[in-house]
């Protein structure tokens, strides 16, 4: 058995091959030295990132979850025609509110592009 790398520490795991081959994952933050634990995060990487334990290509937050640190993550993701991917899940969008149930669409071409812009 192989421990995963940091970058998907988390639970609730959601993963979905993109157009290009690469894999997204979606899951809820469980690393407790995160800067984003307790939120909605997406992870891309590839296969063989998997395979032999490589952090992958990036990770993300999607949402900023403002309740308890469990209280998001139970998502669904998919590949639309179009190979951008939505996800649905539930999260606490502001202190003091409920949670609501919330979709997100990303492309990762535009992911990449911030990625690289951020990369410098």
């Amino acid at each position: 058995m192989t421990e995963v790398q940091p970058p998907l520490t988390g639970s609730r795991h959601i993963a979905r091959f993109s157009p290009d081959g690469r894999i997204v994952v979606t899951m809820r933050d469980t690393a407790t030295d995160s800067s984003t634990h307790g939120d909605f995060v997406g992870w891309v990487g590839t296969w063989d990132d998997l395979i032999h334990a490589k952090p992958g290509q990036y990770r993300l937050r999607l949402l900023r979850n403002h309740g308890r640190p469990g209280d998001t993550g139970y998502a669904g993701l998919e590949v639309l025609p179009d190979g951008s991917f939505v996800s649905t899940t539930y999260c606490v969008m502001a202190p003091t509110e409920s949670p609501l149930v919330v979709s997100l669409r990303f492309d990762l071409d535009e992911i990449d592009q911030l990625a690289t812009n951020l990369d410098g």
